[in-house]
């Protein structure tokens, strides 16, 4: 069986955790020597220094505030497009298309960026849908650290109604959540932490949010 074949078939079960539940998450999701390459890609920018500090708010509110966020992002819009980033978006297509067959979400495109922690940084607790805009729909997380072991940190804490799950940030990983629904934050790692973080977003004029 060829690695896209194993991912599509994880778009099954992603589909029926967002259904019932409002989140997934799918280990080894992503094939390996993908996962290898869009990490040295990240990490090439960040010892560049292409990678620029993350804010929060919006507009003229947004900040820089190490103390709530720490990464460092660069979109991959604004990157020099190559086979691996290609590829990547393909697969999140792809993703996006069964979601929509799947769910009726309205999904229309697809926004992601690198993300970098540096040892000790973190993100506090949060929503990714901003309270103005209910275009972000559905939050899509890949992990691209390679040999992450227990006690490394870093993980992404997702507060649930009753409970908290903690994901690793293994290599492959991938994480989906529905983006109003699901708080999460970020723990501080005891060393660097790369990720594609991105979001499905539905069409302004999507008469399902009118």
């Amino acid at each position: 069986m060829s690695e896209f074949l194993v991912v599509e078939d994880r778009f099954v079960h992603v589909a029926d955790d967002l259904a019932s539940r409002g989140w997934s998450v799918q280990p080894g999701a992503l094939p390996m020597e993908l996962v290898a390459q869009l990490g040295r890609y990240c990490r090439t920018l960040w010892h560049n220094d292409d990678l620029t500090p993350a804010a929060i708010g919006r507009g003229s509110d947004q900040a820089v505030v190490p103390e709530i966020r720490g990464d460092y992002t660069r979109w991959l819009d604004e990157c020099p497009a190559n086979d691996a980033s290609r590829e990547y978006l393909q697969i999140m297509n792809q993703l996006r298309e069964s979601l929509n067959r799947s769910l009726f979400l309205g999904l229309d495109n697809f926004e992601t960026h690198f993300a970098l922690y540096p040892p000790g940084a973190g993100y506090n607790k949060h929503l990714d849908r901003f309270q103005d805009s209910p275009l972000r729909a559905v939050s899509v997380v890949a992990y691209l650290n390679e040999n992450w072991q227990q006690g490394d940190g870093g993980e992404l804490r997702l507060h649930l109604d009753h409970s908290t799950i903690d994901v690793p940030p293994r290599a492959g990983t991938l994480v989906v959540f529905l983006s109003a629904r699901i708080v999460h934050e970020v723990l501080a790692a005891n060393k660097e932490r790369a990720s594609l973080v991105g979001w499905f977003r539905r069409r302004p004029d999507n008469p399902l949010f009118r």
